[in-house]
C-alpha cells in the first residue's frame, strides 16, 4: 500500500506539472517553484560558500512543502545527492516546451537557500523570490490568487521609480524589473519574509496591514512613495512596494 501511494503521488505531480507547463505555452513565464524532474543547468552553494556549476534535477522529498534534496553532476561529471543540511542552496533554470518544438528554453534561473523550516526547525530549500534588505520567499502552501485580481493593478507613477503594467518597474536609471516576472510572483496568498537577514516571518494576505509598519516604516523614501501612490499598500502591490524598497533603503 505504501509502494502504491508513492506511485500515485508521484503521477499526480507529474500530471500537475505537465499541465502547468502546458498553460504556460508561448509564454516567457511559468508559475515559480515548480520543480524539476529532469537534469537541468544549475549550481550548488557549498558550505564552504564555493559555487559549483553543472546541472541538476530535484528529488522530490519534501518538507512542510519545501525541497529538501537535490541530485547533482558537476560540470567535471562527478554526482551525488545534496540535501539542505549539507549545502547552503542551489539555483536551477526555469525551462519550457514552446509548441511544436521538442527541445525546451530556458527562460529563467530560480535561487532556494538553506533555512530551518516554520514549524519542524529542520533544513529545508526555501525558494527566493526578492533578495536585499527584505527577502521573500515563496510559501508553496499559498493559496493561488486569481488572475483577475492582478489584472487590476495600475500604473504607477513614483517619485524616483515608475511600474507599468505590460513593461515592468524601473527605479532609477539602470534597474529593471520585467512585468511578467512581477506578476507571477505576485500569485500567492501569502510569503515568507526576512528583514535584515532575520527569523523568517509569515506575511499573508489577511493581516498584511499590519505588517506595513514594520516592513517599511523606517524607511522616509517610502513613506514619500506612498503618500504620492496610496494604493501601493494593498497586498497585490506587496512585490512591487518590496523591490522599490529594497533599492531606496537596502545596504
Amino acid at each position: 500500500m505504501k509502494r502504491f501511494f508513492i506511485l500515485v503521488m508521484i503521477l499526480v505531480s507529474t500530471v500537475i506539472m505537465q499541465q502547468e507547463i502546458s498553460a504556460q505555452k508561448n509564454s516567457e513565464t511559468v508559475p515559480p517553484g515548480i520543480g524539476s524532474t529532469l537534469l537541468t543547468p544549475g549550481y550548488v552553494i557549498l558550505g564552504s560558500g564555493d559555487t559549483v556549476t553543472g546541472k541538476l534535477r530535484w528529488s522530490m522529498k519534501y518538507v512542510e512543502n519545501n525541497p529538501v534534496e537535490i541530485k547533482f553532476v558537476a560540470d567535471n561529471g562527478n554526482s551525488r545527492s545534496f540535501n539542505a543540511a549539507n549545502i547552503k542552496g542551489f539555483g536551477n533554470e526555469v525551462q519550457v516546451f514552446l509548441e511544436n518544438d521538442q527541445v525546451p528554453v530556458s527562460v529563467d534561473m530560480e535561487h532556494y537557500v538553506s533555512l530551518p523550516s516554520m514549524k519542524k526547525g529542520v533544513p529545508v530549500f526555501y525558494h527566493r523570490l526578492i533578495g536585499g534588505k527584505l527577502t521573500v520567499y515563496q510559501n508553496r502552501s499559498a493559496i493561488i490568487i486569481g488572475s483577475s485580481e492582478l489584472k487590476e493593478v495600475s500604473r504607477f507613477d513614483g517619485i524616483r521609480f515608475t511600474f507599468t503594467p505590460g513593461e515592468g518597474l524601473s527605479i532609477g536609471p539602470s534597474y529593471r524589473t520585467d512585468y511578467k516576472i512581477i506578476k507571477a510572483r505576485s500569485r500567492f496568498s501569502s510569503y515568507y519574509v526576512s528583514k535584515d537577514n532575520g527569523l523568517l516571518e509569515k506575511v499573508d494576505k489577511d493581516d498584511y496591514d499590519s505588517h506595513l509598519k514594520n516592513l517599511f516604516g523606517d524607511c522616509q523614501a517610502i513613506t514619500d512613495e506612498i503618500t504620492k501612490n496610496p494604493s501601493l499598500t494593498k497586498f497585490k502591490n506587496f512585490m512591487v512596494l518590496t523591490e522599490v524598497y529594497n533599492k531606496l533603503c537596502g545596504n
